[in-house]
This record gives structure tokens, sequence and C-alpha cells, in this order.
């Protein structure tokens, strides 16, 4: 159950939003030019045990102390060790423009100092939005225009010091501030027609929050996203034989479905691992977000949002036909600011295994073995 105490805050930043006109974020769609799927794509090389690391719900913002939030953050991207950070929203809450910088330069810094540490590979990072990342003091496209400084064309990363993975288009007909993909694929030199593409992570913008008339609810993942996933998978390389992910904030209804699934089971651990806090926060209505995005060969999902929610869960996991699983995952919440439970703030690792069937991906023995939750609590903040 979301927290009573952060009920005053969430009346007065609805009213911040409707003074800055959310309404006009509600809209269906966006007009605007045209771009290919093949302009909203960047690579990275494939490795076995490829490590991405999830953070969530940071929430940096000019109430929290931001030295303590980034030292937090710092030595959970340095314990980790990862090849690729993926933030997936909520980043800020109520911040400024210098915040947003310092969390972006912080990010790219420790990409740079682990990319120096292992020559043989590159570490980079990318993230999405959540409900919140829009309440500062800042323009609606700042975050992306600083991003946009620290990313560079491919393969020349190291040679200029930018490791942000991250596409937009300003004036582009899509809804939503990232709607891009990341490949990791064996040859970031290869074209799209003769690459073979390992795994695809989808890094998709959730929105915000929609009007009702009377008060808000969460938006969708619009019509036009989920399209262009779809064009993704149909047109942008030749290879279709990849596992695709996709990272965001807001979870699905079917999250909720998952939870009940998972505690109402005589055999949890045969779904997932993790625990169910809360129920899940979901869109305001269920425009089949996620059927279509497995329809683009999506079949795992990693969301944020729900703060006392973590883990890992496979939908529908007794059914024989893998069309209809997926695995759905939380992470965990990685700093103590706004609501969270004081022992389970941390982060997710993902380790990715060459050669995986859809079936073997979406296993028990996948998650427990590749897929960890690492809660350490206060710790980092009380040494």
């Amino acid at each position: 159950m979301k927290k009573v105490a952060i009920g005053l805050i969430f009346c007065i930043l609805l009213a911040c939003l409707s003074a800055c006109g959310t309404s006009d974020l509600s809209k269906e769609e966006k007009s605007g030019r045209e771009y290919s799927v093949l302009e909203y794509r960047t690579t990275m090389q494939y490795h076995e045990n490829f490590k991405i690391l999830q953070l969530t719900d940071l929430h940096l913002g000019i109430e929290g102390d931001l030295a303590s939030q980034l030292g937090r953050i710092e030595r959970s991207v340095r314990e980790a060790d990862p090849d690729l950070i993926i933030l997936t929203g909520d980043n800020f809450m109520y911040a400024t423009k210098s915040i947003v910088r310092q969390l972006i330069t912080t990010l790219n810094s420790l990409c740079k100092d682990l990319t120096s540490n292992h020559p043989e590979r590159l570490t980079k990072f990318a993230l999405t939005y959540g409900n919140h990342d829009n309440q500062g003091d800042y323009p609606r496209y700042y975050t992306n225009s600083v991003l946009k400084e620290f990313t560079c064309e491919d393969g020349k990363e190291i040679q200029e010091n930018k490791y942000a993975a991250f596409v937009d288009y300003e004036d582009d007909n899509l809804f939503g501030l990232t709607n891009y993909y990341i490949d990791l694929v064996d040859d970031r030199q290869k074209s799209p027609d003769t690459v073979d593409v390992k795994y695809r992570l989808h890094i998709i913008d959730s929105n915000t929050y929609y009007y009702l008339g009377t008060k808000y609810g969460y938006d969708v993942i619009h019509t036009g996203q989920l399209l262009h996933a779809q064009k993704i998978y149909q047109n942008a390389t030749t290879d279709k034989d990849y596992i695709g992910m996709a990272f965001l904030h807001i979870p699905f209804q079917e999250y909720d479905q998952v939870r009940v699934q998972y505690q109402e089971s005589d055999h949890p651990e045969l779904i997932g691992q993790g625990e169910f806090g809360e129920n899940a926060y979901f869109p305001h209505e269920n425009n089949n977000s996620f059927t279509m995005l497995r329809q683009a060969n999506i079949i795992s999902f990693f969301a944020g949002h729900d703060h006392v929610n973590y883990g890992d869960f496979i939908f529908n996991h007794s059914s024989d036909t893998i069309d209809n699983k997926a695995i759905l995952s939380y992470g965990v919440k990685s700093t103590n600011q706004l609501y969270h439970e004081r022992d389970r703030i941390g982060y997710k690792e993902i380790t990715l295994k060459d050669n995986l069937t859809k079936e073997e991906f979406i296993s028990i023995d996948n998650i427990k073995e590749n897929f960890k939750n690492i809660t350490t609590g206060y710790d980092y903040y009380e040494e």
C-alpha cells in the first residue's frame, strides 16, 4: 500500500502538474517527423556473462542529501562492476538543473573508470523516465539535452569519454522521451543485414500522469510507441532470433496478476523470487501494452515505481505455450528517498548468457542463477 505520508506531497504535485499543462501530456499521439527505426538504434559488444545493473527510483532532489545519495549510487556501481547501467525511472523529484547534471556526470565518470579497469570491454549507462522526473526546475527536454552531451557515435566512447547509451529526437512523432533500443551484438562493425543480435534492450518511456476529469491516474505507453517497438522487431535487423528485454518505469496490470499467482501458489519457488510489499500501481487503463510488446519479441520486462516490491517472476508460468509467458521483474529501490523499506534498498544484477533459447531464458533456473536482487538496506549510509 502506498504510504500515507506521501499523500500530501502527491496532492501538491498534482496541483503543480495541472498548472504545468499535464493534460497536454495525456494526448494520444504527438505530431512530428517520422524517423526510421535504425535511427533509434545503438549497439554494444556482447560477451558471455554480460552484466546489466538496474537502479531505480532514486528520487534525487532538493530535499535530500545529494552527496550521500550519489555516494551510495557510486558504491553500488563499483560493487556490481557492470557492463551496462540502466536507470528505470523516477531518477529525480523536485530536482534542479544542477542535480540532473551531477547525476549524469557521475554516471559517465563511473563508466569511464570501469572501462579503464577492464580494457577488454566497455561500460555504458542508459536511463528512462518515471512519473516524477519532470517535476523539477528545468524544461521537459533538459535531461535529454544533458544526456546528448555524453553520447557519441558507436565505437568512439573511449576516444571521446562519452558513455551514455542514448537516442532521442525532440522533433519526432513518438510520445515520450525515450523510445530507443540497444542491440548487444557479436560484432559492432557488422551491418544490420549481417549482424548477430544476442539481446535487444528496449528503453521505453511509460510516461507520467493522465487527467481523468476529477483526479489523475498513471498514463499508458501510447499506441505509437507500441507500434514503434513492433516495427523495430520487423525492420531493424535481418536477425530476428534474439532475446528481447524492455526497461520501463510503470508496470502493467499483468504485474499485479503475477503477484496474485505468486502469493497464492502452493509452490511460489516455481514462479519466481522476491517479495511484494504492495499492489502494482499500473496505468489508468489496459491498452494491451504488454501484449503488443510481447508481439515485438520482448519476453522480459524490468520496471520500478512500486518501491517495496522487488524480484523476478514468471507470468503464466504453467502455460505450455512460450507466447503466453514472460518474465516480469521489479528493480530494488536504490536510495532511501521517498517511501521505502529500510532493509530493502539496493540494486539488481542481470547476467546474460549466450545461446539460451527463449524457453531457457524464461525459466526459474535462469532467474535464480542470473537475476540477483542485492538488498543492502541502510548499510551504505551508516558505515
